[in-house]
């Protein structure tokens, strides 16, 4: 009881907190979202509002916003009470997904100490999980899924939300980690089955909507991350070629092999305990899904809440991995001053060329080697995980 009122006490007093900035208009200038608030949400409730009059939500008519949605046609077509989220007004769901959120991120986190209180207090706060909010983006459906994985024993749910996330955005492929994890001692026969039955519900699903993936596809290669809200590897190169003229694929080149030696390197370094708890599960959930956005794709600023679901078994092992508690709130300090930076003008332009300031190259390349230096981390300790794990299927393998 005590515990669920310590949960409730907290989530109240995020909850003030988030209203506060929004009704202030403060939110604004932390978040740097954009001219009105759950911009993101209003794009996937005009989808479902085309796919309610049987149009498409890619390349519909302009005139009823039946364009620029680019998640996974599943995602629309399996949304529950389409009709209420098309009619209802524009700040419900938003608020109803931001408690959960809350409730969520308070309950995993679980501070304990003044210390826990002031990271659950960054992780909640920081501008990067603020901008998930004010754009009120879908990757926080990919947020609460990761927690529902990492908690729920109902292990064929599990099978359909890893097929349904990969259908939703499709590099949650990685959550699929969970069906050798969810279950000690699962034989070769089973994960097998298990995988294959994820696959060919994928498949057959995206085989039946491919006209629409298709133009998933189209439409999201024409969209780029430049360096504005930037969270990638490619942060540094990108910063290099803009302010010294260096050449881009080789500068990516060298940060790539820079990276995997000294993860692989790092390695070693670490001990993990075989046993997979929720918080052990979560973390590998969430940082084999961030090492691979972060070194595939140009990601958005707020894709780093994802870092959020590492803290509780970094917390519980503490000892173990202080630094690397210390530089995620660093790096959640960072993202204040980074903010702040964005609100004063970033570039000019010259002869229709864009010319970005010092100022905001210099703040960028900073952050980008903050992101850097926090993913090796972060990267080390989930390659671990990964080749502990291989380690254990193959003796599971050869005991049966």
């Amino acid at each position: 009881m005590r515990q669920i009122f310590k949960i409730f006490i907290l989530s109240i007093f995020f909850l003030s907190v988030y209203f506060f900035l929004f009704w202030s208009g403060i939110i604004k200038y932390l978040a740097l979202g954009s001219s009105y608030y759950f911009g993101d949400y209003e794009l996937f409730k005009n989808a479902l509002s085309c796919v309610n009059k049987g149009l498409s939500p890619y390349n519909g008519p302009p005139e009823l916003n039946c364009k620029g949605y680019n998640y996974g046609y599943v995602l629309l077509v399996l949304m529950p009470f389409k009709d209420f989220i098309v009619n209802a007004n524009e700040f419900t769901l938003p608020i109803f997904l931001t408690t959960i959120f809350i409730i969520f991120s308070v309950q995993i986190l679980n501070p304990k100490n003044y210390f826990q209180f002031f990271v659950c207090l960054l992780a909640l706060l920081n501008p990067a999980t603020l901008l998930l909010i004010e754009r009120m983006n879908l990757d926080l459906l990919l947020y609460l899924i990761i927690i529902i994985l990492a908690f729920n024993k109902i292990y064929f749910l599990n099978w359909l939300l890893v097929a349904y996330s990969f259908l939703f955005k499709f590099h949650p492929f990685i959550y699929g980690i969970i069906i050798f994890v969810e279950k000690e001692k699962r034989k070769l026969k089973n994960l097998l089955l298990i995988f294959f039955f994820i696959l060919i519900i994928s498949i057959l699903s995206i085989y039946i909507y491919r006209e629409e993936y298709t133009l998933m596809f189209i439409d999201s290669g024409s969209w780029k991350m430049g360096l504005h809200y930037l969270y990638s590897i490619k942060t540094i190169p990108k910063i290099l070629k803009e302010s010294f003229s260096f050449h881009y694929g080789l500068m990516l080149l060298i940060i790539y092999i820079l990276f995997i030696f000294q993860i692989t390197k790092r390695v070693s370094k670490y001990e993990i305990h075989s046993n997979y708890d929720f918080e052990k599960k979560l973390f590998l959930l969430s940082s084999n899904s961030l090492l691979f956005c972060f070194i595939t794709f140009s990601n958005a600023f707020y894709r780093e809440v994802f870092l959020v679901l590492t803290i509780p078994y970094l917390l519980a092992n503490i000892k173990d991995f202080k630094n690397v508690v210390y530089l995620i709130c660093f790096k959640f300090l960072f993202n204040f001053i980074y903010t702040i930076d964005l609100n004063f003008e970033t570039f000019y332009h010259v002869d229709d060329i864009r010319i970005y300031k010092a100022h905001f190259l210099m703040i960028v390349f900073l952050k980008g080697v903050i992101d850097y230096i926090l993913m090796l981390f972060i990267g080390s300790i989930a390659f671990r995980m990964n080749l502990d794990l291989l380690k254990k299927i193959n003796k599971n393998i050869i005991r049966n």
